[in-house]
């Protein structure tokens, strides 16, 4: 019932955005939100399968007789081959249909979950673990391209906060239906069934993706314009290189919070792990709903604008860490649900309008690679923020909170920096 829900609330949101749209805007080409609905598909499939192995990992430690270590290797080598591969797969999208990158990213994240179903060896595990991951690292700069093709500017950041709520959509159903699976069943089980929705889906994706909305946008064109621009290039772009640095900020705080909330209101403050992991699920679950609400008010309220937008995300995610540094140890908990609010709605929130904004910097023609860049250079956050802030909690969590608020600081700044 859980996991009929959230389907059923994502697909409500698309018809209702869809039906006001079309109502402001004859011109939109009804066609783009079939196409938003896949690549929303594609992004909630392959998000259960990324997020498959912290859900199973009680199952997982058991059958590879795995300790902490070794099991965190699993989630670390994904994340690790979806950066590598996040700039060739730009590279790719940009000389090639998107529809094609698709089909591969959705059938290489299908064939290697199936084939990890049948491995009984931690190494092979791994093996395959490499291929999910650069599955995983395309679908950034695969879905921004195409919706940079669908959308056009009054909608654009709309679509591509739909899509993003697609991740936490499927860490969702990760956490619902493959632990289900393998208490009923086993873990084996639970992995085949994540594989088999992305083959699945790839089907769906050679079947209904169209590749260019009535050839408004000239494909070959965009093809050689993109051949001629070399990365290096996009490196110069002093706006785009400014925009990256305030996501790897973001980023910095966005994976301190994720990682170490639960245990700071545990060990500092004394909450239950109850409580506290509570407090985390409403900021996972304002994230997604902010992904969305901040991409319609970039589009409408500020007509397609995305600096503004940013800016205001910014403050919000410094006023954040900035209350937890200065108050934290002294609110009731109560008080933690707006500040954690606040933590959905600014580091687990900015992801959509911060992708419009580095695909608008450079183009349609450059929207995978931009993408790739963008997530490279992003996800350096999401790998240092944990261990410093861990390396500083050691010594005092206030101390690894000002760390924080320096960071998401330091990006309202640079925001004043760029020239949208």
């Amino acid at each position: 019932m859980n996991l009929y829900r959230i389907l059923l609330i994502d697909f409500q949101i698309i018809k209702f955005i869809k039906r006001n749209n079309m109502t402001e805007d004859k011109c939109q080409n009804q066609y783009a939100w079939v196409i938003l609905g896949i690549l929303l598909v594609a992004q909630i499939v392959l998000a259960l399968s990324a997020y498959a192995w912290g859900a199973l990992g009680p199952f997982m430690k058991e059958a590879f007789s795995l300790d902490n270590m070794k099991f965190g290797f699993i989630t670390s080598i994904l994340y690790l081959f979806s950066v590598i591969c996040s700039i060739p797969a730009g590279v790719s999208v940009d000389r090639w249909s998107v529809k094609s990158n698709l089909i591969i990213c959705m059938m290489l994240m299908g064939t290697a979950m199936i084939l990890a179903s049948f491995v009984s060896s931690y190494i092979y595990l791994l093996v395959l673990v490499v291929f999910m991951g650069a599955s995983y690292g395309m679908i950034n700069p695969i879905a921004s391209k195409g919706l940079t093709i669908w959308f056009d500017v009054k909608n654009r950041a709309t679509a591509f906060g739909i899509r993003q709520m697609g991740v936490t959509a499927g860490g969702a159903i990760a956490g619902i239906l493959l632990i289900y699976l393998a208490g009923v069943r086993n873990w084996n089980f639970a992995v085949f069934t994540a594989g088999l929705f992305s083959v699945l889906t790839g089907i769906l994706v050679y079947l209904f993706y169209k590749e260019t909305p009535d050839d408004e946008i000239e494909i070959e064109h965009v093809k050689k314009t993109s051949q001629k621009i070399t990365l290096l290039d996009l490196v110069k772009n002093q706006n785009l290189l400014l925009t990256c640095l305030i996501m790897t900020l973001l980023c910095t705080g966005q994976s301190s919070i994720v990682a170490f909330f639960v245990l700071y209101l545990k060990e500092d403050l004394g909450l239950t792990p109850a409580l506290a992991g509570s407090f985390l699920a409403i900021a996972m679950i304002c994230g997604g709903c902010a992904r969305i609400f901040w991409g319609l008010v970039s589009d409408r309220l500020f007509s397609g604008r995305r600096l503004p937008v940013m800016k205001i995300i910014c403050a919000l995610a410094m006023v954040s860490a900035l209350t937890i540094f200065l108050l934290g140890q002294n609110l009731p908990a109560l008080f933690f649900i707006p500040i954690v609010a606040f933590f959905g709605f600014s580091y687990l929130g900015f992801q959509g309008v911060a992708g419009v904004l580095i695909v608008e910097l450079c183009g349609a023609e450059l929207a995978g690679r931009a993408t790739g860049l963008g997530v490279t250079i992003a996800w350096i956050g999401m790998v240092l923020g944990p261990i410093v802030f861990g390396a500083i909690a050691e010594i005092n969590y206030q101390l690894a909170w000002l760390f924080v608020t320096i960071t998401s600081s330091l990006s309202v700044l640079l925001c004043y920096t760029i020239k949208e």
